[in-house]
């Protein structure tokens, strides 16, 4: 597909340019693999692109000031509909879209130091069924100091404690699914794979994972002091690149100025992360598979 084609030229090109230019190939890689995307699953969209970025001269220059728009259409509204989204305008900073991306939390809350741990990693994540009422149910560990009962307390209202564990921290989905029996004719158990489906589609807005050779995943919690953005990584990074791409062709003074000052790192770890990770993310829609980073087990 030419737009699949032309989004790994605009990725190859992005690698051999330095951080003050790279934004601007990699938000056009970006946004050919949406589009490739939004093809190859049967949705329409505009040519506008659906995402605008603004900030105040009179203010001061800081990741806070530089406010990212999600419109009601566009390329961007439309990867945000096809991840079962709501269709309204959000408008969110620069700063808040970074912190609400896993695979650079660890660079954003050395960057801020006064914000709060804002995800839970989780270890084996999978679906449990009980044995006798054949209800399904998404679980996870929670492993090392997060799975503290004290700070599980800030899970998000649709999960709860599993308290059937006492070795472990065990969180679970409240939401639940009915599956079919070993006796229930085809249309039964082809309802109960439509919800599993369904089931499984609002989970992965809360649940997340880093492209890494091995399993990390991660959970959104509620925390009050950190500001939680209900949009998938999707479309933050998308968001996010866009912005810095504005910044790349029309200011570049002033993208040059943050990656001279303290959130250089922050900047630099999303320029050089982002693009593995969304790729990987878009690549796992297409085919519905996992398609992440190769490496060897140990």
């Amino acid at each position: 597909m030419p737009f699949w084609e032309q989004s790994k030229f605009f990725a190859d090109a992005a690698k051999v340019l330095p951080p003050i230019s790279a934004p601007l190939t990699s938000y056009y890689s970006f946004l050919n693999a949406t589009k490739a995307l939004l093809i190859v699953k049967g949705q329409t969209f505009t040519d506008r692109h659906g995402v605008s970025g603004d900030w105040d001269p009179a203010s001061k220059r800081a990741l806070s000031n530089e406010i990212i728009t999600v419109r009601g259409s566009g390329i961007v509204t439309s990867l945000s509909k096809y991840l079962g989204e709501d269709n309204e305008s959000v408008t969110f900073s620069l700063s808040d879209a970074l912190g609400n991306l896993p695979f650079i939390h660890r660079a954003y809350r050395h960057t801020f130091k006064s914000k709060k741990e804002l995800f839970f990693p989780l270890s084996k994540p999978l679906y449990r069924i009980h044995p006798a009422d054949k209800y399904v149910w998404f679980s996870a560990e929670v492993p090392g100091r997060m799975g503290d009962v004290r700070v599980l307390k800030t899970l998000p209202n649709n999960f709860e404690i599993d308290n059937g564990f006492t070795t472990c921290a065990v969180i679970r989905s409240k939401k639940r699914i009915k599956w079919f029996s070993k006796n229930d004719n085809l249309e039964d158990k082809q309802r109960a794979v439509a919800r599993l489906w369904a089931m499984h589609r609002r989970l992965r807005r809360d649940v997340s994972f880093i492209s890494a050779p091995q399993d990390l995943w991660y959970l959104k919690r509620s925390v009050s002091g950190s500001e939680s953005i209900q949009r998938s990584n999707l479309v933050l990074i998308l968001a996010s690149m866009h912005r810095l791409s504005e910044l790349s062709r029309y200011d570049p003074a002033g993208l040059s100025s943050y990656l001279g000052s303290k959130v250089n790192w922050l900047l630099s770890e999303f320029i050089r992360l982002s693009p593995s990770q969304f790729i990987d993310e878009v690549a796992c829609e297409i085919t519905g598979l996992e398609m992440r980073l190769p490496g060897v087990r140990p």
